[in-house]
């Protein structure tokens, strides 16, 4: 939750920027994939809020390809 505040409930995916007051919509993210990297799972600097249909599809879809 402190992820979904600190990012005012606004998806930080490229371009997407949507506000959604509904946080069962909102997931908060590791920007870097933290494989097991205890430090890298808690950092909050690797965290950031996304909205379900970004986390669920671009970004998915951008860590299968490798980027």
């Amino acid at each position: 939750m402190a992820i979904l505040r600190r990012d005012l409930f606004t998806c930080q995916w490229r371009g997407c920027g949507r506000v959604e007051a509904d946080t069962s919509l909102l997931v908060a993210d590791h920007r870097e994939p933290h494989r097991g990297d205890e430090a890298l799972f808690w950092d909050e600097r690797n965290l950031w809020c996304l909205c379900k249909p970004c986390h669920d599809s671009r970004k998915q879809r951008e860590e299968r390809s490798g980027g």
